[in-house]
């Protein structure tokens, strides 16, 4: 009887598994140093399967925005960070894609805020399908980022303390060419200043 059971048990643990996974993932954030100080945040992603129970097609995930949290310590006061946010919107992926999306934080801006590292103290990259927040990965957030009490104080002081450094952080589609440095597989973002 335990000899049928372990296989059983086996196979629904998968399956389990693979109808939590969240259908898009998270895989790496990385930080760049380029030309003119300027910092490059590059954040990997993979399409899984739609979980949707209404979608068209589950190879397919549409309406997806990913938004970048970073926190820098400023050293003027205990406590205190610059916060910057940016998002972008990608409009479908696939099964099975790997794509990159990428905020810059221009170097004059970090001149200006003295920021001694191009890694911020705290990080967070937030991810929404069709409007629905997805559960937030450990390879999403910073070391830093201890627990989710952590990170859901990181957000309120960026949402409340961060209205000045508003839209300067940025996506890659608003970043002269010249500053991009090296990227590689965009995804197809929705570009919504373009519209009337």
């Amino acid at each position: 009887m335990k000899i049928i059971l372990l296989p059983l048990c086996i196979l629904l643990g998968l399956v389990a598994t693979a109808m939590s996974q969240e259908a898009i993932s998270v895989d790496r954030v990385n930080f760049k140093s380029l030309k003119d100080n300027w910092v490059q945040m590059e954040v990997q992603l993979t399409c899984n399967a739609n979980p949707a129970a209404d979608a068209r097609d589950r190879r397919f995930v549409e309406n997806i925005t990913i938004k970048a949290y970073l926190g820098y310590a400023t050293g003027a006061a205990a406590g205190k960070f610059d916060f910057y946010t940016a998002e972008a919107e990608i409009i479908i992926m696939e099964q099975g894609d790997d794509n990159n999306v990428y905020f810059y934080l221009p170097g004059m801006i970090v001149d200006r805020d003295k920021l001694s590292s191009i890694d911020p103290d705290y990080y967070f990259v937030e991810v929404t399908v069709n409007g629905e927040l997805q559960p937030s990965e450990r390879s999403a957030r910073s070391s830093s980022i201890k627990n989710e009490t952590v990170l859901a104080s990181m957000k309120s002081k960026a949402t409340a303390e961060g209205a000045e450094n508003d839209f300067i952080l940025m996506p890659i589609y608003y970043v002269p060419a010249e500053y991009r440095g090296r990227v590689d597989k965009l995804p197809i973002f929705l570009r919504k200043d373009v519209r009337d």
